[in-house]
């Protein structure tokens, strides 16, 4: 918003901008969405998400993978998934016509934004075999070591779908291919910071929302839309949600 919606002579004065220059980004990561041709009850598919690691020094080993080039990283192990079956997780999955006996599952993995940088500029679809040579590697080494902890999954699996960190900043604008929007530092979560990144800015009339003014991931970007909600409006919008809920509850009863 920042750094590119806003005419600079705007964004300029704006103590936001300051924070984007002082802040890094969050790691960028590789997405792998793959689909199978049996359903999620045969396969005993989980219906929560897992959270994958190598080992148990997670730090070391994830620093360690970063620092890697490009060629050492297509080679190595790679050290957190998060692995996840939305068609588990979906109670009408089953009430669409043809997908009785399919599933889904997602696979995320953290990425070096270094490593694909060089083709963050080249149209969708046409950036090379290299790009696809490094982008389909590292996708099919996470769909591997998901097989390892899921192996009833491994002889039926009939698509696949591979997103590198350049996916995530063509499509969702995100500009080092991140997906959880500022790295989560202990300078990002600084008090004066987190008193500075709130829906209302310093600029009359534009408000802010998602994850960067609260926290990470799905809950961070939904309360992030209620906050915004409640700055725009300028009343609790969190009260009014519970009281319509005891509302409903009350009605319901009778």
């Amino acid at each position: 918003t920042f750094e590119q919606l806003l005419p600079k002579t705007i964004s300029a004065k704006s103590y936001y901008t300051d924070i984007c220059k002082g802040l890094k980004p969050g790691m960028a990561a590789m997405n792998v969405f793959v689909g199978m041709n049996k359903s999620g009850k045969e396969l005993k598919l989980k219906k929560h998400s897992i959270w994958a690691y190598a080992n148990n020094d997670v730090n070391s080993t994830v620093d360690e993978y970063f620092a890697q080039s490009i060629d050492d990283a297509l080679g190595s192990e790679i050290p957190l998934l998060f692995i996840s079956f939305p068609s588990a997780k979906d109670p009408e999955w089953n009430n669409h016509p043809g997908r009785e006996n399919k599933s889904t599952c997602t696979i995320i993995a953290l990425a070096n934004w270094d490593w694909f940088k060089t083709w963050e500029d080249k149209a969708v679809k046409k950036r090379g075999d290299e790009y696809d040579e490094v982008k389909n590697t590292i996708g099919h080494q996470m769909i591997e070591q998901t097989c390892k902890i899921f192996p009833q999954m491994r002889d039926c699996i009939d698509f696949t779908d591979i997103g590198s960190p350049v996916t995530n900043k063509h499509y969702i604008a995100q500009p080092h291919g991140e997906l959880y929007g500022l790295d989560h530092s202990v300078n990002r979560f600084d008090p004066l910071t987190v008193a500075k990144l709130r829906p209302q800015t310093d600029v009359p009339g534009l408000f802010l929302t998602g994850q960067d003014i609260l926290t990470c991931g799905f809950t961070g970007a939904m309360f992030g839309g209620v906050l915004a909600a409640q700055a725009v409006m300028g009343r609790n919008v969190m009260a009014d949600a519970i009281a319509l809920k005891k509302q409903l509850k009350e009605k319901k009863k009778k």
